[in-house]
């Protein structure tokens, strides 16, 4: 198959080399077995050249005005719960990335396919020896939805990473009066699979989002506590609690790894 992989963000050259997250995995498995070009910022691949298209982003993407210059299979990793379900009939396939985005879309009778996962080959439990340092780790950028404040009277107990937001100024106030630990900016992805691997709880109190934050934290072997009101993010929690005998790790890699993640980006685009 002759894929083009599109990210269609003008700031995702710049984020690119910081990103390592199961999407990208899984599309460098599938570069293994077939050809694939990628498409950053605003670039479009040309007409009836591919096999297929694939990209990553919401229901009202501005690459859905694209489209229809397409002839060949397309296909979309949904990135939250939809809003724009007309954009979704133009596809072949939408990948959700999880069971209640991907209970939405095919309730309204749209091809869903339920895919995601990390890359179970990089985030790994740390060795035995490894020092856990960390008593709370938090992975988000600064913003209301991502609700540091409410976790923010851990104090220097808890180490919270990520860029700050327009509207993120009031949590990252809240994390520093309270004495949080605090990282500012997009970080090499070493440095935050050392971080969950140096840390003995993750939490995500987001109200929505974090979903690869959670399957990274199982990955590493650590069960994150999830705010209830996150359904999409807590119905991976609500699966693993439900697979019984598992350990994080082996949940993960049984269900969400990149290949498992890539094997079905190609049932849905073949």
């Amino acid at each position: 198959m002759n894929l083009a992989m599109i990210w269609f963000w003008d700031r995702a050259s710049e984020i690119m080399p910081y990103w390592r997250d199961g999407l990208r995995a899984a599309i460098e498995y599938i570069e293994k077995y077939h050809h694939v070009a990628w498409y950053l910022d605003k670039q479009v691949p040309p007409e009836d050249y591919y096999d297929a298209i694939l990209f990553w982003g919401d229901s009202e993407c501005p690459f859905f005005q694209e489209l229809s210059k397409y002839s060949c299979k397309k296909g979309l990793c949904l990135s939250t719960m939809p809003t724009n379900f007309e954009n979704l009939r133009k596809l072949d396939a939408v990948f959700c990335e999880s069971q209640p985005v991907y209970e939405a879309v095919r309730a309204q009778g749209i091809r869903a396919i339920k895919a995601f996962g990390t890359d179970v080959a990089y985030f790994t439990p740390p060795p035995d020896t490894f020092k856990k340092d960390i008593e709370y780790f938090y992975p988000a950028t600064f913003s209301p939805w991502k609700k540091q404040s409410d976790i923010a009277h851990l104090g220097d107990q808890l180490l919270c990473v990520g860029t700050v937001q327009p509207d993120g100024q009031g949590e990252l106030e809240a994390c520093r009066k309270a004495g949080v630990r605090i990282e500012i900016g997009y970080f090499p992805a070493e440095k935050i699979r050392e971080y969950y691997q140096r840390s003995k709880r993750v939490l995500i109190p987001a109200i929505h989002g974090s979903e690869r934050t959670c399957i990274e934290s199982l990955s590493c072997g650590i069960i994150p506590e999830v705010n209830p009101e996150n359904i999409k993010t807590h119905s991976y929690i609500d699966e693993f609690n439900k697979s019984g005998y598992l350990f994080p790790r082996d949940f993960v890699v049984k269900n969400y790894s990149h290949i498992v993640y890539a094997k079905k980006i190609l049932q849905g685009l073949q």
